[in-house]
C-alpha cells in the first residue's frame, strides 16, 4: 500500500471483506481475473476493466484472491469534492482503465488521479476545514474541530456533509483510521497504531477498520507492506 495525503494505492489480492463503506472514492481495476462488486447493484468486471465506487457507497468485493489494485481518493487530495454526487457504481472508460494499469509509483498515482478529477470538474472544499484538519490532533472532538475552523458545531456539520459527504464525527473517525494506518507502518503493533490514531483501545480501532474497509487489522494491515508517500 502507498499512502499519500488524500489518496492511497492498495495493490494486492482481494481478501475476505464484509460489506463496508468509506469516506474515500474507490477506483478498482480488475487484472488477471474477473471480479464482482456488490453495492446498490451488482457489477462484474472483466480483466482490464475498472470501476468508480463513490464515497459512502456500501460495497463488497469478490471473489477472495482476485488481483485488484485499488485507488482511494478523498477530498484532501487537491482539496476537491463532488465525486460523491456520482450515482452508484460507474464503469470507467477503456482509456482510463488502461492508464490506471500503467501506474507503478506514487508519482504515477497522483498524476492519474489529477487527470481523473480534472475531467470530473470537482470543486474545492472549504480551505478553513482543510487547514484545520491538518493541524488538529488524533481523537479531536467535533466541537474542537469547529473551534479550529472558527464556526459553530452546527455549521461545522453542514460544511463536513457538503465537502465530505459525512457528518463531522464520521470525518474525524476517517482521519483516526488514516493516522493509525500510518503508525502501523512504523510500529507493526495494533496497540501502538490504535493509540496513535486516538482510539480508546485496540477493539475500538478494529471496529472502525471493519466499518471503513471491511477487514480486521490481522486480516488486512498485518499482510500489507505500507509505504508513506509525501
Amino acid at each position: 500500500m502507498m499512502l499519500g495525503f488524500g489518496w492511497a494505492l492498495l495493490d494486492a489480492q482481494t481478501g475476505e471483506n464484509r460489506p463496508h463503506s468509506h469516506l474515500a472514492h474507490q477506483i478498482s481495476l480488475s487484472l488477471g481475473d474477473s471480479c464482482s462488486i456488490t453495492a446498490d447493484r451488482d457489477l462484474r468486471l472483466s480483466p482490464g476493466e475498472a470501476v468508480l465506487i463513490p464515497a459512502t457507497t456500501v460495497h463488497r468485493l469478490t471473489p477472495s484472491g482476485a488481483i485488484l489494485p485499488n485507488l482511494y481518493v478523498d477530498p484532501f487530495f487537491m482539496g476537491t469534492r463532488d465525486l460523491n454526487k456520482s450515482v452508484g457504481l460507474e464503469r470507467l472508460s477503456t482509456a482510463e482503465a488502461n492508464a490506471l494499469a500503467l501506474v507503478r509509483s506514487g508519482n504515477d498515482a497522483r498524476k492519474w488521479i489529477e487527470g481523473f478529477l480534472n475531467r470530473k470538474r470537482s470543486r474545492r472544499i472549504d480551505p478553513r476545514l482543510r487547514s484545520a484538519l491538518q493541524r488538529i490532533g488524533p481523537g479531536a472532538t467535533p466541537s474542537e474541530l469547529a473551534k479550529a475552523v472558527g464556526v459553530s458545531t452546527t455549521r461545522m456539520r453542514e460544511i463536513a456533509v457538503r465537502d465530505f459527504g459525512v457528518p463531522t464525527t464520521k470525518l474525524l473517525q476517517w482521519l483516526q483510521v488514516q493516522r493509525a494506518i500510518e503508525s502501523f507502518d512504523q510500529s507493526h503493533s495494533v496497540a501502538a497504531a490504535a493509540a496513535a490514531g486516538g482510539f480508546s483501545d485496540q477493539a475500538h480501532f478494529t471496529r472502525r477498520l471493519v466499518e471503513w474497509f471491511g477487514v480486521t487489522p490481522s486480516l488486512g494491515l498485518a499482510k500489507i507492506a505500507i509505504t508513506i508517500v509525501r
